[in-house]
């Protein structure tokens, strides 16, 4: 720990008193020169080893020592607090000092700051201020105790707040290492501090977020001071030649008396509409996100979803798209095809619904279309099958695509704000009507709307039998039975009632599904909800009774007739549509 982090702690050397830090766990992580003399040990010697213990402390009166630890000590660290305690110094003798701490939050956990005096000054001398104690370790801007203790007498009066967000700290961290990602918070905190007027409030407000209040309503100075702070961070990252852009992004808030709260939101929120999360593209759309979509956003190849599908993901889930490529036997070319009849721009915003394991994206070559200058942002349903088109993007180095379990119909992505939104072989999966409205919603105003769908299935004589309980319930329901897909003239209803024009529409050749045995049929249906989908409005306990007769009799028909029986036919349909401008 001494040899890593040692140098995280520098801004603490020079000082006249003797301090130390340990972790949250009371483990010291750092001395500096003048604790090392106070003790006569060296950092080394006692990196990681119980404060208390190391630097022989204990309580100056006579009692136990966990009741001091839990009464005095843990208190007095959390509050700022000055407490005495007993020591043992190198000429081997006890004597009497004072401890100051403070809590602070560095490297995604908590430490304590603990200063100490001799029991003759602390009787003798006034309080010395404690703003060092209150600073970032790292930046050297104050800190959250800092924004605790002003906070009462900054929110009882009229001001701005500025929130600033260092972009992509994760990837900085990742791709070129922690300590790359230190300097890009160091930096960061020098050019706020050479930007904030004298009389604001600036704090590192959290691992790569930075506050700044100012008094009374300033909209257009916080303005200024953003872009300022913008352009002083990258200038500075060009003049170091780091290897990697620094890029801030900022939002603005102002607030009445009692309001410092809200307003620290409302910036937050302003700063992630401002840059929609992901890089910009260079075409006029952006993808932003709500407040609810920002807690969804997942990176490539990343830690799994944490849902029980993570176990079909990297298993189940990639068996399925060999299969699928197999009995589908132009998945790929499909795919090329509809991404050639969309021909969506370089450096645009997208994004692409209904994804899968990402069929489009990959295969298709739609990520290679965009390219890392655009952002891509991929959808699902299944938080498995997105699973495996994470692990795809990971294997392929796109860290630039993101991922998001959500459904067609309900995407948590501001209103009129992307380039283009496609979704292929998705409409079965959901509503129709409204996956198409919030495909539109999303858009931006001249940007389009794609679809790739079939229009009809052509069942084979295996299915025929498998799907007679399927008819069974929905007459016993007073259900008319209806084909899972659209009809051409319905899918361009649904498309115009959106607010959209047609531009384009594409029959390629028909599609054909062989399947090599029952298993794997049953598979397709039960991951496509076939059963569900034609049992639309009939009771979720008689849909299950269905499903499992449609299973038997599918395994059934397969081994009687063969898996020839178990033929699907499908006709496609490519569709693109514009919003109006």
């Amino acid at each position: 720990m001494a040899g890593s982090s040692a140098g995280a702690y520098e801004a603490y050397r020079g000082l006249s008193t003797p301090a130390f830090i340990t972790d949250a766990d009371y483990r010291i992580v750092y001395l500096n020169p003048r604790a090392e003399a106070l003790w006569g040990i060296r950092l080394e010697e006692v990196a990681g080893q119980i404060g208390h213990v190391a630097l022989h402390l204990g309580p100056p009166e006579d009692i136990d020592i966990s009741v001091w630890i839990n009464t005095v000590v843990s208190p007095a660290l959390t509050t700022g607090d000055s407490f005495p305690c007993r020591t043992t110094t190198p000429d081997g003798h006890a004597r009497i000092i004072h401890l100051n701490g403070t809590r602070f939050f560095h490297n995604s956990e908590w430490h304590f700051l603990v200063t100490v005096r001799p029991e003759t000054e602390a009787a003798h001398r006034p309080e010395p201020s404690l703003d060092w104690a209150l600073n970032d370790p790292l930046t050297g801007l104050y800190n959250r105790h800092q924004w605790e203790r002003e906070f009462a007498d900054r929110n009882a009066r009229p001001g701005t707040v500025v929130f600033f967000d260092l972009d992509g700290l994760k990837e900085i961290n990742d791709l070129a290492g922690h300590r790359r990602g230190d300097q890009a918070l160091l930096m960061t905190g020098r050019a706020l501090a050479a930007c904030v007027p004298e009389g604001a409030l600036l704090v590192r407000f959290g691992g790569d977020e930075f506050v700044v209040v100012m008094d009374e309503h300033a909209e257009a100075l916080a303005e200024t001071l953003g872009e300022r702070v913008v352009a002083a961070a990258h200038a500075a990252a060009q003049e170091e030649a780091m290897p990697f852009p620094l890029q801030l992004s900022f939002g603005v808030a102002t607030f009445e008396p009692g309001g410092l709260l809200d307003a620290v939101d409302m910036a937050d929120q302003a700063l992630y509409e401002r840059k929609g999360v992901l890089m910009r593209g260079t075409g006029e759309g952006r993808i932003v996100f709500t407040h609810a979509g920002r807690q969804r956003v997942l990176i490539p190849g990343g830690e799994s979803v944490r849902t029980g599908a993570g176990a079909f993901a990297t298993g189940f889930g990639r068996e399925f798209d060999g299969h699928f490529r197999r009995m589908f036997a132009r998945a790929v070319q499909q795919a090329v095809e509809f991404v050639e009849a969309v021909a969506p721009e370089p450096g645009s915003a997208v994004v692409e619904v209904g994804a899968g394991s990402g069929r489009i994206t990959f295969d298709g070559g739609l990520a290679e279309r965009i390219g890392p200058r655009g952002q891509l942002l991929v959808t699902d349903a299944s938080a498995a099958q997105l699973e495996v088109a994470r692990q795809r993007a990971g294997e392929r180095g796109l860290s630039w695509i993101r991922f998001m379990v959500a459904p067609a119909e309900e995407l948590p992505i501001a209103s009129d704000v992307v380039d283009l939104v496609l979704g292929a072989l998705f409409l079965h999966f959901t509503d129709e009507g409204t996956a198409i409205r919030s495909m539109a919603r999303i858009t931006r105003h001249g940007g389009r709307v794609a679809l790739n769908t079939a229009l009809g299935v052509g069942w084979g004589p295996g299915w025929r039998v498998a799907l007679e309980p399927v008819r069974e319930a929905l007459a016993e329901h007073g259900r008319p039975y209806r084909d899972p897909f659209l009809p051409r003239e319905e899918l361009e209803r649904l498309v115009t009632e959106a607010g959209l024009t047609i531009e384009k529409a594409v029959l390629p050749p028909e599609d054909h599904f062989d399947f090599a045995d029952a298993d794997l049929a049953v598979a397709v249906i039960r991951q496509g909800r076939t059963v569900p989908l034609l049992l639309r409005g009939v009771p979720a306990p008689a849909q299950r009774q269905v499903q499992e007769a449609v299973e038997r009799r599918l395994r059934r028909a397969v081994g009687e007739l063969g898996p020839s029986s178990a033929t699907l036919t499908f006709q496609n349909i490519s569709l693109v549509a514009r919003k109006k401008a």
